[in-house]
């Protein structure tokens, strides 16, 4: 299961867990919010928190 954290390096919202669940725990919180660190590719999401 995916729970919401914080990215060490930016501060911004991002996720730990599984990865199968990273819609239900960030399609909450504004994208402005979200980790600005370089997305997987093909990915919309923010990397997994270190």
């Amino acid at each position: 299961m995916c729970m919401q954290a914080t990215c060490a390096t930016c501060g911004g919202k991002s996720w730990r867990g599984c990865g199968q669940h990273i819609p239900r725990v960030l399609d909450s919180v504004p994208v402005e919010e979200w980790c600005t660190c370089q997305k997987p590719e093909g990915s919309n999401y923010p990397p997994k928190a270190q």
